[in-house]
């Protein structure tokens, strides 16, 4: 009952919009006819005429008004109440200021970030084994970021927060066979190992037995 009483508050300011106009419509169109003395039929107030005409800009408003109120019922959304709008700009500005205080502690604490420090600890190291290391780090943060959008996806899917960190855990955690692969892979990719002595190892990084 409360959607249908507002469509009909709507259809009825609709109405009484158009009505009004209407009537100021001729009222306009006859006081232009009443001072043409020569012209026959109407004078129709156009450009600047309508510009330097307050009542008739004034209805030209009402007007198109009443179009997106109607445009807005048609296409199904209930126009925003003013209170409505203050809130969603409230939100607005909220959410700008959120990303500008992240943005400020972002660059605060970039110096403490888990790649700054990384990067500190091969300071100390030969720089012939950096990119070695630099893929072993990349390797490992990228499993974590996707590990905090499985988490996040559960969360925002109504799950608990129990069934996010099982998720999280899933992809962040890493086995001995896949800590091997990957360090096998990389060492080659670097050139310090060779793709065929590594290919002698298992999956486990052993060597196979030989029988005596």
């Amino acid at each position: 009952m409360e959607m249908l009483g507002n469509k009909q508050i709507i259809f009825f300011t609709l109405a009484s919009t158009l009505f009004i106009s209407s009537i100021a419509g001729n009222s306009i169109f006859q006081t232009a006819f009443a001072q043409s003395q020569t012209t026959p039929g109407f004078t129709v107030l156009t450009g600047e005429q309508l510009k330097n005409n307050p009542f008739a800009t004034n209805i030209l408003d009402r007007i198109e008004q009443s179009k997106i109120l109607l445009a807005q019922l048609q296409s199904g959304k209930k126009p925003m109440t003013e209170h409505q709008k203050f809130i969603e700009e409230q939100r607005t500005i909220a959410k700008e200021r959120l990303n500008a205080d992240l943005a400020r502690m972002n660059k605060q604490y970039e110096n403490y970030t888990p790649r700054a420090a990384f990067g500190s600890f091969l300071s100390g190291i030969n720089g012939t084994y950096h990119n070695l290391y630099w893929d072993q780090f990349n390797y490992l943060d990228n499993k974590i970021q996707i590990a905090r959008s499985a988490m996040n996806d559960v969360l925002q899917n109504g799950g608990s927060y129990q069934e996010a960190r099982q998720a999280y855990f899933k992809y962040a955690s890493m086995t001995k066979v896949e800590m091997i692969k990957v360090n096998q892979d990389l060492n080659i990719k670097h050139g310090f190992a060779d793709a065929s002595v590594q290919k002698m190892f298992d999956k486990y990084g052993k060597l196979p037995r030989t029988e005596n």
